[in-house]
C-alpha cells in the first residue's frame, strides 16, 4: 500500500499523505505517524473494501497516548477534537508501548476491526528508552539512540504490507 489515504469529509474525498502528517505533526514521532496511517489503510481495506471512508464516522479505541498516534489518527479522523476516541490502556493486547499497548481498534458503521502491532517491529529496548525520554532522562547518547529508533519503527512499518506490520481480527459488529 501506498503512504496516503483518502477519506471523505463535506470537501469531498481529502487525500492524506504522510508527509502531511508529518507537517500537521511538527515533531519527530514519524514512528507513531506511520502506524496510524497502516492502521487506517488496513482497518478499511477491510471494513469498506478499501473505499473511502466518512470521515467524521469513524470511531477509535486506542491502548496507547503517544503524540505521533494521537497527531496521526487526529489528522486522519479528527476523532479525537470530535471526541469519538476511547483511549483505555488496558484495551485489548498488543506489544508493550512506554503508556499502553499498541493496540487499535477501529469502527466504522456499525462494525469494526481491531489491529495490533506484531512483534519484533519495536526493537528490543525502544520501549524503555521511550519511558525514559518522556521523562526527560535521557542523555545525549540514548536520545540519539531514542531518535533512530523512532525513525527506524517508522521506516519498517512503511516498507512492510500492512498484514505484515499489524495482525487483525475478523470484521465483528459494532
Amino acid at each position: 500500500m501506498s503512504d496516503s489515504f483518502t477519506v471523505r469529509d463535506v470537501q469531498g474525498e481529502i487525500r492524506i499523505t504522510l508527509a502531511d502528517m508529518r507537517k500537521y505533526h511538527g515533531q519527530d514521532f514519524d514512528n507513531g505517524l506511520s502506524m496510524a496511517l497502516k492502521a487506517c489503510q488496513l482497518a478499511f481495506h477491510k471494513l469498506t473494501g478499501g473505499a473511502a471512508p466518512e470521515r467524521r464516522r469513524i470511531r477509535l479505541v486506542l491502548a496507547l497516548s503517544p503524540p505521533g498516534i494521537l497527531d496521526g489518527f487526529e489528522y486522519i479522523t479528527r476523532a479525537i477534537s470530535d471526541r469519538r476516541v476511547v483511549i483505555d490502556p488496558a484495551a485489548g493486547h498488543g506489544p508493550e508501548s512506554y503508556n499502553g499497548r499498541y493496540y487499535f481498534e477501529i469502527h466504522y458503521e456499525g462494525r469494526k476491526v481491531a489491529l495490533w502491532l506484531r512483534d519484533g517491529i519495536v526493537p528490543e529496548g525502544y520501549t524503555l528508552l521511550a519511558k525514559r525520554g518522556f521523562l526527560g532522562l535521557l542523555g545525549e547518547a540514548e536520545m540519539r539512540a531514542w531518535r533512530e529508533g523512532k525513525q527506524r519503527i517508522a521506516d519498517t512499518v512503511m516498507r512492510l504490507p500492512t498484514d505484515q506490520v499489524f495482525e487483525a481480527s475478523p470484521v465483528e459488529p459494532a
